[in-house]
């Protein structure tokens, strides 16, 4: 059923067990990261200008994820726990494309850091592509979003597999020429890098493309962009069934734990 409710309500309509836990465990995970994120504040991230860019933009990214762990949605299928204005599709979206940009910013300034240390240029220089995929992924996201076409998601998708790839070669050739603390920061960034790939072209991707094939096969039509904005403002499909959120838990419960605490370590990087 579709909900526009001006309520606010912090509890979930009708879950069930599965939901009720994994709801319960973002929110835990929220508050941690927010505390974490804090006592890094506190202790003081380091010195220069890296580090205190690194802060700013991890502030942004835990805040956001946090605010998306307490009000969990789907986009495309308009799913959300919480039945409120807050759980608004066009205005998590909104959050989450600040948030994300702000997260390409922190691994292209991270590349851009290792390659100072290592004394490479042309590797600093070329780092500042890495968010630019990203970037350009989040107009094509925009576009699945308010047109409820899933096969944009998936070049959403593909394009941070792509700036993924291109952050591990300029990692790897950071490693090839450094020793220490940094080459050993690039050998765990690559692999980090690769695994992401390797997760968004096995399952993002695959998964999207099924929704899209399982969308043609029904007969599903497609928004125009201005009703799609309508839609996202104003539509919520309140779901507390597991089945509805455990394809999707996949991917969100790493996103708001790993994905945070990778954000929060850049801030420790040091800088020169």
């Amino acid at each position: 059923m579709s909900s526009s409710r001006h309520n606010f309500s912090l509890v979930p309509i009708e879950a069930d067990a599965g939901v009720l836990s994994w709801w319960r465990a973002l929110c835990a995970i929220a508050v941690l990261n927010v505390g974490l994120w804090l006592a890094v504040l506190h202790l003081g991230p380091g010195s220069g200008i890296y580090a205190g860019l690194q802060l700013a933009l991890s502030g942004v990214y835990v805040l956001v994820c946090a605010y998306r762990s307490v009000l969990p949605r789907v986009d495309l299928e308009r799913l959300v726990v919480v039945d409120t204005r807050l759980s608004s599709i066009f205005l998590g979206r909104t959050a989450a494309t600040v948030a994300e940009i702000c997260f390409a910013l922190q691994l292209g300034l991270l590349v851009h850091q290792l390659g100072v240390h290592a004394g490479l240029p042309w590797v600093q220089m070329a780092a500042w592509a890495t968010p630019v995929f990203m970037v350009v992924a989040q107009g094509f996201c925009w576009h699945s979003v308010l047109t409820l076409n899933h096969i944009t998601q998936a070049v959403e998708s593909s394009l941070w597999a792509a700036g993924f790839s291109w952050m591990a070669a300029l990692l790897g050739i950071i490693a090839l020429d450094s020793s220490g603390w940094v080459r050993a920061l690039a050998v765990a960034g690559i692999l980090g890098a690769l695994s992401f790939v390797a997760y968004v072209l096995c399952v993002d991707v695959p998964m999207y493309w099924r929704r899209y094939q399982h969308g043609r096969a029904h007969g599903q039509t497609y928004m125009r962009l201005d009703q799609g904005a309508r839609d996202a403002w104003q539509r919520r499909v309140p779901s507390g069934h597991w089945p509805a959120w455990k394809t999707d838990a996949l991917w969100l419960t790493p996103y708001f734990s790993f994905g945070v605490w990778v954000s929060i370590a850049m801030v420790l990087v040091p800088g020169t």
